[in-house]
């Protein structure tokens, strides 16, 4: 069972952010320990979540696996929610940065791979961008 100062701990979380209409949304993401009430992570920086947490920061977080599915037993932390990216933060997305590919390896580095051809083939802009959530005690 993961608790508050444990789920930095976990491969996956299912980050939970809530749409302007109370919707909440839940999605799998990889997570990483930044300090003793701090986790984060790595995303697009246009990407639907990033938007959410702009418009409302209260989020959960929850044991998962890669699909998103909850682990039995485990339990929700919730936490207050920040974007940082390299106009807004620079340090901060640099900090997440380096403990996901501390933490993940090589396959951090696929991820941020498929990430830049995929804005290569879209011909769009996506700048990077990490979500940080302090979590609530």
């Amino acid at each position: 069972m993961s608790t508050i100062g444990h789920i930095g701990n976990e491969k996956y979380v299912s980050f939970t952010s809530v749409k302007r209409n109370g919707d909440a949304v839940s999605l799998p993401v990889w997570i990483v320990q930044l300090s003793a009430n701090e986790v984060g992570f790595t995303t697009e920086g246009n990407a639907w979540k990033v938007q959410r947490v702009r418009a409302n920061a209260q989020v959960s977080l929850q044991p998962c696996d890669f699909r998103g599915r909850v682990l039995e037993g485990s339990s929700t932390v919730h936490g207050t929610a920040r974007v940082a990216t390299p106009q807004e933060n620079p340090q901060e997305l640099a900090a997440v940065e380096k403990a996901v590919k501390k933490k993940y390896g090589i396959v951090a580095g696929f991820v941020n791979l498929s990430s830049f051809l995929k804005s290569v083939f879209r011909r769009k802009k996506s700048n990077d961008a990490a979500i940080i959530v302090r979590l609530s005690l």
